[in-house]
């Protein structure tokens, strides 16, 4: 089992590269960032000021020498699949080849409601993605890439050079059934959140679609996280028992024994990545620690 990093880009950059550069010697296989222009909540006045993703994946590209580097996820929404291709492209050669390209339907109203991004049902999003998922397969591919479809037209488009990686690895969020299907015909890894415990259910889903496809499900891998909160006292324990109630999201909390535990679980289930995110941790040099006291919790399992 491998384990990775999650820096939200609603901090400082110094704190989102500080947390990559830690994460690059040693232990920790990748460094995932979100692709989000604001929270569904913010409006004037009230703000959590994202960076943009791509560009920050570019700028960890150079950062940092050994680490993996991926998007969770890119949303096809908001660039045409033919910029995602020449992004994808120029991330993997600046980092000498350690770039993931995440991609996903897309699902956040705020930002398409402002900026005037279409979004639709989730048929028609699924819809866009399919075909903005043939286009980037083609130019990361072929010597040129002809597509007609609903949403996207290409005649004879070039996309050069190609990845340093060949093929460069393709991760798609989704759990859906026709999500389960595009991921196991196109997909290296698939990415849900998710409780340990509560893994297999979607996971076996996803090996039925790769076995209607003729596809080997142990051929793609498998991530997963949760907001993860470490305690170290009764009070920090009631805090977190308190948010994992409330949060819509998976909670792990606990001190990180039994956060070694509960991933136990997960690996049973066939997990091969337990990413983790750094929304809940504690700020400053505490968070450090705090990620160096996990990885020696995690180590028996990797």
């Amino acid at each position: 089992m491998r384990f990775s990093v999650w820096p939200s880009t609603t901090q400082p950059w110094n704190e989102v590269l500080e947390l990559a550069q830690f994460a690059d010697d040693g232990f920790w296989h990748s460094v995932y960032v979100a692709d989000h222009f604001m929270s569904p909540g913010d409006k004037p006045g009230k703000t959590s000021d994202w960076l943009e993703a791509t560009a920050v994946m570019a700028a960890l590209a150079t950062a940092t020498t050994n680490i993996r580097l991926a998007n969770l996820v890119l949303s096809m929404t908001f660039r045409h699949p033919a910029v995602v291709a020449n992004l994808a492209v120029t991330i993997d050669r600046i980092s000498g080849g350690r770039f993931t390209l995440g991609l996903g339907a897309g699902w956040q109203d705020t930002e398409h409601e402002q900026y005037g991004l279409p979004l639709g049902e989730p048929k028609e999003r699924v819809d866009r993605f399919a075909e903005g998922l043939a286009v980037i397969s083609g130019l990361l591919t072929h010597e040129t890439t002809t597509f007609d479809g609903q949403y996207y037209h290409l005649a004879d488009a070039l996309c050069e050079p190609k990845p340093t990686q060949s093929p460069l690895p393709l991760l798609v969020g989704g759990t859906g059934p026709r999500m389960l299907r595009l991921i196991a015909r196109h997909a290296h890894e698939w990415n849900q959140w998710s409780s340990p415990g509560g893994f297999s259910e979607r996971s076996a889903a996803l090996d039925a679609a790769c076995e209607k496809d003729g596809r080997d499900p142990a051929t793609v891998w498998r991530s997963t996280q949760a907001l993860v909160m470490v305690t170290d006292s009764p009070e920090a324990e009631a805090k977190a028992k308190a948010a994992a109630e409330s949060t819509p999201q998976p909670v792990v909390y606990g001190p990180p024994e039994r956060i070694a535990e509960a991933v136990g679980t997960w690996l049973n289930e066939g997990v091969d990545e337990v990413i983790v995110p750094d929304f809940a941790m504690p700020r400053g040099p505490a968070r450090l620690d705090t990620y160096r006291a996990l990885a020696e919790a995690f180590a028996p399992l990797s």
